[in-house]
């Protein structure tokens, strides 16, 4: 089972700093893939590590002052 993460877009301020964002989510636990749709990234990540991932989840969005949701 997969769940689904909306993450507001966050601000970049260079190739690197969005480099970073990235690969942070990359190597969430869990990780399955990332969509860019208009002003939203859609986050997909494997149930089974529900927990740790939301924490590391909400430390990146708190680090590029952005918003997300759980969408299932």
């Amino acid at each position: 089972m997969r769940m689904k993460i909306e993450i507001s877009g966050p601000f970049f301020k260079c190739e690197e700093d969005e480099s970073i964002f990235f690969s942070r989510l990359y190597s969430l636990p869990g990780y399955d893939s990332v969509v860019g749709k208009g002003t939203y990234l859609y986050l997909t990540l494997k149930h089974d590590s529900k927990n740790q991932a939301l924490n590391q989840v909400q430390e990146i969005c708190d680090f590029w002052n952005t918003t997300y949701k759980v969408l299932d």
